[in-house]
């Protein structure tokens, strides 16, 4: 884990997130409300700051993943599957970064071990929404969820628990962290609750890639997709949906279509770092992968210990990119900015990175109070441009930000 936020490993939002948990605030868009609790027990740990403990509670929640995919099935080495999803290498380079995207996986695999153990259809449900709770993306896990109930009074239990979980959730959980001011949503109005929790301000990001990228974009999905096994482990892993598909059909096509539902989120969403939209799918091809050790380990005998090659090689092969235990890039490049700027300064921003590690160098760490930092994007967001006023002390005004600035006097930083 890096000692404390990072850029890497698409984490520019951790700042957000971590400012969030500590500040009792909303972070962007949908809110994710069971991140923010569970967070706020994480940040409790007398040691490491903030950022480093919600690093710590992505690595909890990533090896709660990998455990129960190695102890939910049956048959020998399947535990080399739940060794395979911590290794491959998305999934565990969300893992040890503040995101919002191994926790939801944690809630996809528990989901799976309560599908196998044949769990109420009400405990599927109060699961599923607060899975939801962490990331609304899990919403595609539908398919799954509803090829374990086969009784109309189970689908009705199910779907009573779900939204009453995540109603909860995104309901009055979020509407108490709303009562502290936020630059993302003003949630007083049922329009500005609406618009925040269906995160409008991304809409735009939808499926709006260019036709002309998708073939790209699929090329990358199919090399992405058979790297996080290996090829061997991605074999497996077909063999095993095989297996299952003779086994329960409809478990298989349920499998499919949320994986293919993710893949799908995945390819479409027209943002570069989109890939980890697929993080909270992997469990589903780790279920087909046990399954595919599951049979094939008995046909090696003896040779069958040649199969904990698949972790042992993820390990080796990628150990050296995904480790950030040295990673100060972010907050020596905010120490830098800081320190270098004039008294009651206003500093322009333009990415998330620099703004969100600028906030939590300011609000979460006390570093350099004096200053104000705004982001040029945000500026356009109404509920963010009054809080900047209302902070310069200005009257409401045009979206001119150059003029409206320079209406304090103060001096004004733009950083690169």
């Amino acid at each position: 884990m890096p000692p404390s936020l990072t850029w890497a490993h698409w984490g520019a939002d951790g700042g957000d997130l971590a400012v969030a948990v500590v500040r009792g605030r909303l972070p962007h868009p949908p809110g994710f409300p069971a991140y923010l609790l569970l967070g706020k027990l994480f940040i409790q740990i007398p040691w490491g700051e903030p950022a480093w403990r919600l690093n710590l509670m992505s690595a909890v929640m990533g090896a709660g993943a990998a455990a129960i995919c190695a102890l939910a099935w049956q048959g020998e080495m399947v535990f080399l599957a739940g060794l395979s999803l911590g290794l491959a290498p998305l999934f565990w380079s969300q893992a040890i970064i503040t995101e919002v995207y191994v926790p939801a996986a944690f809630f996809s695999s528990l989901l799976l071990l309560l599908i196998q153990l044949k769990a109420p259809a009400w405990l599927l449900g109060a699961i599923w929404g607060l899975g939801v709770g962490f990331h609304p993306s899990l919403i595609l896990l539908a398919p799954v969820t509803s090829s374990a109930i086969s009784q109309r009074k189970g689908a009705i239990q199910a779907i009573i628990s779900f939204l009453v979980v995540s109603g909860m959730l995104y309901g009055p959980s979020l509407l108490t962290q709303g009562a502290t001011l936020s630059p993302w949503a003003d949630l007083s109005t049922f329009l500005g609750w609406w618009g925040y929790v269906s995160a409008r301000l991304y809409h735009g990001y939808l499926f709006s890639l260019p036709l002309t990228f998708w073939p790209k974009r699929l090329l990358a999905w199919v090399a992405l997709v058979s790297r996080q096994f290996t090829p061997l482990g991605a074999i497996l892993a077909i063999w095993g949906f095989l297996s299952l598909w003779r086994q329960s059909r409809p478990l298989a096509l349920a499998t499919a279509s949320a994986f293919g539902a993710f893949s799908l989120l995945a390819i479409g969403y027209n943002t570069p770092d989109s890939s980890v939209y697929l993080v909270p799918a992997l469990p589903l091809a780790t279920f087909w992968l046990s399954l595919g050790l599951s049979e094939l380990s008995p046909k090696m005998g003896k040779w069958r210990w040649l199969l904990a090659a698949i972790p042992l090689i993820q390990a080796i092969l990628f150990w050296g990119s995904i480790s950030l235990s040295n990673d100060l890039t972010a907050m020596e490049w905010a120490e830098s900015v800081l320190n270098g700027a004039p008294p009651n300064a206003i500093l322009l921003t333009s990415t998330d990175q620099h703004t969100f590690t600028l906030w939590y160098a300011q609000e979460v760490l006390g570093k350099r109070p004096d200053l104000t930092v705004i982001d040029r994007d945000l500026w356009w967001h109404e509920p963010y441009r009054k809080i900047v006023l209302k902070e310069l002390g200005l009257a409401e005004s045009g979206l001119d930000i150059e003029e409206t600035l320079a209406r304090t006097g103060r001096p004004i930083l733009e950083v690169k």
